[in-house]
């Protein structure tokens, strides 16, 4: 299909020689500094004109169409949320989407009887506009909401009135509002938020944030209640007990450690639970005790509990075993545990006393938990004093699903299963095994089809993280699932780095042991080629965020063993990431390039400062969100400028700037669609992927 397009013109790019600067004694070159002034003239029309050559590509790929059929069939389905009860005589507010919404609309009913109204419709905003979080006051009548404009970071908290539909003059301090838990009187409710501007010194806008709490009506502004006044980078949330008498407080260091407190509602005592930044913890409340979810002394999690009167006294309820405990949550009195087994969920019930009763058998090898920015969030829902028990799950080939428990009768039955053109029990998910360089054995799922040849030619879409504690666990999207409808083979590969096996899995990647997550990405491309899957110039190697600089080391120091790769939303500069944003926090992860060892080693791996004339790249596509707020936007123009110069036996190498869009991806269900179009595209036309007809689609 490469064939097919006619020799590809990039624009000229202008590099100054002189750009650079000096670390520990060495001089690193920066030609293309000047590109991160994304809004000058100069770098706006590089940017277009880029764009105009990668669209001209994408969009002459034969079966585009059909593409974007098979992409819409599998994005858009009925989504609908567990019921969330707020307010007297069974009030209840869920999410909720239609298969032609764009946008989640949050609704509510006013009795379990009462038909569904809408509370917000975000459909009826602008495009750009993202309804974010939807928080119902405890009595029902108020709903303070965050609304981001052009993605969905730095969003602003307004309240909304239930019966009215009119906002309250209320406007909350601070920005980038975050992790809002209301007082049980509904009288005001506490919030997570960045300093106004101008209270922090220039540079500091995306740091020192605190949690607040705002009064409704007051007119005075928020306190400040919790927070750090000599760490900028750390970050904090905030929750409210289901008894109302707390107010249990986070301060997290990146995802490596944090700190909890509670705060005392009845009179503002603020009480250690968790004091010591050295674990990951997690606190409930249940009557006169708390649960404290921990990996203190447990790589692999425990649960402990310690009575209110002493929080700090840790007893282990659930002690640490060869699976990673990753959330505890209490519901109807009983403790539900998700464990990563082996990179996928098993759910297991215990007694209060922490007395192992039953597994709860989920449908499939899937995912149960999600991770969000107030780390994982537990997929099992519900109180502690009720008796409803929901659970949500997904696999690679099921959508986001919800699911009823009944403990009685042992039954799992289905509230919410989304049809999404996809027949199941047409595919196989298989778990591997396989070495890395070191001898470490590392877990791959593979989907495909069940009745695949194993002829060493399918096109197979290689995915990795490797990062930042997070787990590469079964995730349903409609790019996988158009993928699978084309015969494509998925694989992901849980390389160190992530969170499968616990703290010391992340740790084995982290500053300067991050090689390892390259060595296992490889070793998974190679053992994908050896096993009879594929080849190299049938492989599509692919990675968001952090795993955008996965696949772009992999790719530079094992060329030969990708045929594309698709790098969206990355950090590629590792000697300047910490002047971005919120980014210089990510040193706890990284490493610091101004630690003379660990700069060394950044600067060894750093995508942009090791391209090499000698090497013949593969064909790469790299995405910018122009408007991201986690990761530079300007990296990716930066290394397909420096590709362009200098890996010139390669390529060809593309920018694809996505606007409105954020690191997540856009604000409308179309604008993920047609991303995900130009995602299939691209690898339909590196590896010669012939695109379905509309009528197979």
């Amino acid at each position: 299909m490469r064939n097919q397009n006619r020799a590809l013109e990039f624009p000229t790019t202008r590099r100054d020689s002189a750009s650079g600067y000096t670390l520990h004694g060495r001089w690193f070159d920066d030609p293309y500094a000047w590109m991160e002034q994304l809004d000058a003239p100069e770098t706006q029309a590089w940017i277009a004109a880029q764009e105009a050559v990668t669209h001209a590509v994408l969009r002459a790929v034969p079966g585009r169409d059909a593409l974007r059929a098979a992409v819409a069939r599998s994005a858009r389905y009925a989504r609908r949320s567990p019921p969330i009860h707020a307010g007297p005589n069974g009030r209840e507010f869920l999410w909720q989407a239609d298969a032609s919404d764009d946008k989640l609309k949050f609704m509510f009913r006013r009795d379990k009887d009462a038909p569904l109204e809408t509370v917000l419709d975000p459909n009826t905003w602008a495009s750009n506009e993202a309804l974010v979080f939807a928080v119902p006051s405890p009595d029902g009548t108020r709903v303070a909401f965050g609304k981001a404009v052009g993605s969905t970071h730095a969003a602003v908290i307004h309240v909304l009135d239930v019966e009215t539909g009119r906002l309250l003059p209320d406007r909350p301090r601070g920005t980038s509002h975050t992790s809002v838990a209301w007082r049980p009187d509904a009288s005001g409710f506490f919030y997570a938020a960045c300093p106004e501007p101008g209270e922090v010194p220039a540079g500091d806008e995306a740091h020192w944030n605190a949690i607040y709490e705002h009064r409704l009506g007051s007119g005075t502004p928020a306190r400040r209640v919790f927070g750090d006044d000599r760490e900028k980078e750390y970050w904090c949330s905030v929750k409210v007990s289901e008894c109302g008498r707390f107010a249990v407080l986070y301060k997290w260091d990146y995802v490596h450690a944090n700190v909890v407190y509670l705060l005392r509602l009845a009179d503002d005592a603020l009480v250690p639970a968790a004091p010591a930044m050295r674990s990951l913890n997690q606190v409930q409340v249940i009557g006169d005790s708390l649960l404290i979810h921990t990996d203190l002394d447990a790589p692999r999690g425990r649960l402990c509990v310690a009575p209110l009167t002493a929080p700090t006294e840790w007893r282990t309820l659930i002690p640490e075993n060869s699976d990673t405990l990753q959330t505890v949550t209490g519901v109807g009195g009983r403790l539900y545990a998700v464990y990563s087994h082996a990179a996928s969920h098993r759910v297991r019930i215990h007694a209060e006393d922490g007395s192992y009763l039953r597994d709860l058998v989920l449908p499939a090898r899937g995912s149960v938990n999600r991770n969000e920015g107030e780390g994982i969030v537990s997929g099992i829902s519900g109180t502690w004093s009720g008796n409803e028990v929901w659970v949500n799950f997904m696999s690679y080939v099921q959508a986001p699903s919800v699911y009823r428990y009944d403990y009685a009768t042992d039954r799992l039955s289905p509230y919410h299963i989304p049809d999404v053109g996809l027949d199941a029990s047409e595919y196989v998910t298989d778990q591997v095994w396989y070495e890395s360089l070191d001898g470490t054995r590392v877990s791959m799922f593979i989907v495909h089809r069940k009745d695949l040849p194993r002829d060493g030619r399918q096109p197979v879409r290689l995915n990795g993280y490797g990062g930042f504690n997070i787990s590469l666990e079964p995730r349903f999207t409609a790019l996988h699932a158009a993928w699978l409808k084309l015969g494509g083979v998925l694989a992901f590969a849980n390389v160190r780095g992530g969170g499968e096996y616990g703290r010391a899995w992340h740790e084995a990647a982290c500053k300067t042991r991050r090689q390892n997550a390259f060595d296992d990405y490889i070793a998974a491309a190679r053992w994908l080629v050896s096993a009879g899957y594929t080849t190299p110039t049938r492989l599509a190697s692919r990675g968001n965020s952090n795993g955008g600089l996965l696949v772009a080391v992999a790719a530079l120091q094992a060329p030969e063993a990708f045929g594309a790769v698709y790098c969206r939303a990355p950090t590629l500069d590792m000697l300047r990431f910490p002047n971005f944003g919120f980014m210089s926090s990510a040193v706890v992860e990284y490493g610091s390039p101004e630690d003379p060892v660990e700069g060394a080693y950044l600067a060894g791996y750093s995508p942009y400062h090791n391209i090499r004339a000698d090497r013949r790249y593969p064909v790469m596509t790299f995405v910018s969100a122009l408007n991201d707020r986690v990761a530079p936007p300007h990296d990716p123009l930066k290394m397909v400028a420096r590709l362009q110069a200098e890996g010139t036996q390669g390529g060809p190498y593309f920018l694809l700037p996505l606007r409105d869009s954020g690191h997540g991806g856009g604000t409308t269900l179309t604008a993920l669609i047609e991303q995900d179009v130009d995602e299939l595209s691209f690898y339909c036309w590196a590896l010669d992927v012939a695109p379905p007809r509309k009528s197979e689609a």
